[in-house]
């Protein structure tokens, strides 16, 4: 039984050691009341490796988990909250640059048109 307890990484799978206790358990009741046992050989319950035994949590640790899964979520939250005021930033920045680069781009065709009325008549010369 220790190999169908295995998953195919070749580590105890929590749940289906979970779900052989809770077979052991079964079996013992259904011998005391006499009755045959008739559960699948292979349990069919996904695997979810890294996690202890549901028994070995108490519920301090399962408290302290909860906890920690909604203060990463908050976490992200406010990531998200500070990720959309940088782009409203961005977008505000993007807004100013743009006319300014248009204004850049007509002062260098300006200085350009002056530079060459000036050239001009010294080249003549």
């Amino acid at each position: 039984m220790a190999d169908e307890e295995k998953t195919s990484g070749g580590t105890p799978g929590p749940i289906q050691e979970f779900v052989s206790q809770l077979r052991r358990v079964t079996e013992k009741f259904e011998g005391m009341m006499g009755l045959s046992g008739s559960l699948p050989l292979q349990p069919t319950v996904p695997t979810l490796p890294g996690l202890p035994l549901p028994g070995a949590l108490t519920a301090a640790q399962l408290e302290s988990i909860a906890s920690g899964v909604t203060a990463q979520r908050r976490s992200i939250q406010a990531l998200q909250a500070q990720l959309t005021a940088f782009d409203e930033q961005l977008a505000v920045l993007e807004g100013i640059l743009g006319p300014l680069a248009q204004w850049s781009r007509t002062w260098a065709k300006f200085e350009g048109l002056l530079t060459n009325v000036h050239r001009k008549p010294e080249a003549e010369s």
